[in-house]
């Protein structure tokens, strides 16, 4: 009997244990949203009910998140229980101008996740002009910059379960497994990302192609079968390269065609956004496009900064300067000196890279033209191959700070040209 019993506990154990590893094994490495969604583009309008799982770390004792300010919260709870409301004002972030920025209160150990669930809905007919969120009968495009789901940078990176329920006239995308149910499409991820970004025109066409290990989706409304060619020989070529000098990263690429006028391309980790793209404009000058292509496929990798610091000169510097570095492999040293002539004279007499105002009259200038120059000179300090071999440690490392970028300069390169680059950045 006591034998009997002493199997029985260890069956117990064995179980419980099973049990927790289990769970374990299944706790979510990522912020995750699940998001069931009406959305009709004609009225401008979405219903919301969103879950939203929070990892430890990211909240403290006060939870931020943002929302466009036409969306109007229904319910709100943390963990069960109804939401206290500290504040609600205006978007702090310079890319998000139209959202409204929240604050709770967490009374909770830091240590734990926090748990929201929330009921929204609204008309979003109000936008900066500049944006690259829009949404309309022609076309819809919804992502961060409004934003349509709960945001704060500090929650990435993000995974998601989004069902959109829509009419059957619309076509949707997004990055994700697809699945198709009657009136809804359903779009999972479980890679981690930095943005949900919900595509819906009447017209939206998707083709796949495989070019090396990489999953490449073309969605677009226009393009023609010559332009679809181009853009996948061009970005066979630039992920060839982009392979052979950074870590594997996401291997499913998908480039949309935005329909939007304004507010330019942008990229997400697995998805490039690009607007004002034809095949006359990409044919005649197909190698500053190759560029373009390059800077934002490079945002695949160098994305890990805060784009709302001075910090952001390690995303752009780094993605502008790799796309410079495929120039000089396709086209040249002589096509690639004339862009580093360019940026010289478009960067000349501006202030330094370090704790630049972001959002000042310079940024531009001196993140995208003057940061990539600094490393142009670092390359040509330490060497091609030591060079790439500094852009695979940041990578692996997931760098996003500039003290750890100089911790990793100095490990490799020793610290006098850590020290020469500092000076670099401050000058």
């Amino acid at each position: 009997m006591k034998a009997v019993r002493q199997i029985q506990l260890l069956t117990i154990i064995i179980a419980v244990a099973t049990l927790v590893s289990c769970r374990q094994d299944n706790a979510r490495e990522f912020t995750h949203y699940k998001i069931n969604m009406s959305i009709d583009p004609e009225d401008q309008y979405i219903d919301v009910d969103c879950y939203l799982d929070i990892q430890p770390g990211n909240t403290g004792d006060t939870l931020y998140f943002y929302l466009h300010r036409q969306l109007q919260i229904g319910s709100l709870t943390v963990n069960g229980n109804k939401a206290i409301f500290l504040s609600h004002d205006t978007s702090d972030i310079r890319y998000m101008p139209d959202a409204t920025r929240y604050a709770l209160i967490i009374d909770q150990p830091e240590e734990n996740p926090v748990n929201l669930h929330l009921n929204y809905s609204g008309r979003i007919t109000e936008w900066n002009q500049w944006s690259a969120s829009v949404i309309g009968r022609e076309w819809t495009e919804l992502g961060l910059y409004f934003p349509w789901y709960p945001y704060n940078p500090s929650f990435n990176p993000i995974t998601y379960e989004v069902k959109v329920n829509h009419d059957p006239e619309y076509q949707t995308f997004m990055t994700g497994n697809e699945k198709k149910e009657e009136g809804y499409t359903i779009y999972e991820t479980d890679s981690p990302g930095s943005d949900m970004v919900l595509c819906m025109s009447k017209e939206l066409k998707i083709i796949s192609r495989e070019i090396d290990r990489y999953n490449l989706k073309i969605v677009h409304k226009t393009f023609s079968e010559k332009l679809i060619d181009s853009l996948s020989c061009d970005m066979e070529s630039i992920l060839s390269l982009f392979g052979q000098w950074f870590p594997q990263g996401n291997n499913s690429v998908c480039i949309v065609e935005s329909m939007r006028e304004v507010g330019g391309g942008y990229a997400r980790i697995g998805g490039l956004y690009l607007s004002e793209l034809n095949e006359t404009d990409f044919l005649q000058s197909r190698k500053p496009f190759t560029r373009y292509l390059a800077h934002e496929t490079a945002h695949l990798w160098w994305y890990r900064a805060n784009t709302n610091s001075w910090e952001d000169w390690l995303n752009e510097g780094f993605a502008e300067y790799s796309a410079l570095m495929v120039l000089r492999e396709l086209y040249g040293p002589e096509y690639f000196n004339k862009w580093i002539e360019s940026k010289k004279k478009s960067s000349e007499g501006t202030g330094p890279v370090w704790h630049t105002n972001r959002d000042g009259e310079e940024a531009y200038a001196i993140l995208y033209d003057k940061a990539p120059l600094l490393l142009y000179e670092l390359e040509g300090k330490i060497g091609g191959e030591p060079f790439k071999q500094l852009m695979r440690d940041l990578i692996i490392n997931k760098v996003s700070t500039t003290s750890h970028f100089m911790n990793i300069l100095e490990d490799l390169e020793g610290n006098e040209t850590a020290e020469w680059f500092l000076n670099k950045l401050k000058s």
